[in-house]
């Protein structure tokens, strides 16, 4: 998927988080990006990716995400959703690219948040709350 396509979707992601389009930067390969800025990321496919310093943040955003590398993602969050509850699946929620993408945006920027210090169930809940928030699920 070619990610240039949801530029939209990634500007309002942006907005709505308090960030302007110039705090995203769109590159073939995020662990090539990070190689050559001195950061180490061992994820070659890694479809997002939110760096913070002191003085700058800055969202990379893979330019084409494979889309086996979007459902892996999603079969993550549905593999983590198991350890809370067996009676519902929130990957279910995410049943478009559109969704998937903003969750899988949203969830890179929780895992930098202090109040969740890294932990992925916590991101997976801010996401989709956020995602609610913003009007992903209404009907």
């Amino acid at each position: 998927m070619n990610s240039r396509d949801r530029f939209d979707l990634f500007r309002h992601l942006l907005e709505q988080l308090c960030m302007s389009q110039e705090d995203m930067l769109m590159v073939p390969d995020i662990s090539d990006w990070c190689k050559e800025h001195g950061i180490q990321e061992p994820d070659r496919v890694r479809p997002f990716r939110f760096l913070v310093s002191e003085d700058d943040r800055k969202m990379l955003v893979r330019e084409d995400i494979p889309e086996r590398v979007i459902e892996e993602r999603i079969n993550a969050l549905r593999v983590r959703d198991q350890l809370k509850s067996v009676a519902r699946d929130r990957a279910d929620w995410l049943n478009s690219d559109r969704k998937a993408l903003a969750f899988l945006f949203l969830n890179e920027y929780a895992l930098s948040l202090p109040a969740i210090g890294g932990d992925e169930l916590a991101a997976d809940d801010w996401a989709l709350s956020e995602m609610e928030r913003f009007g992903f699920f209404k009907t």
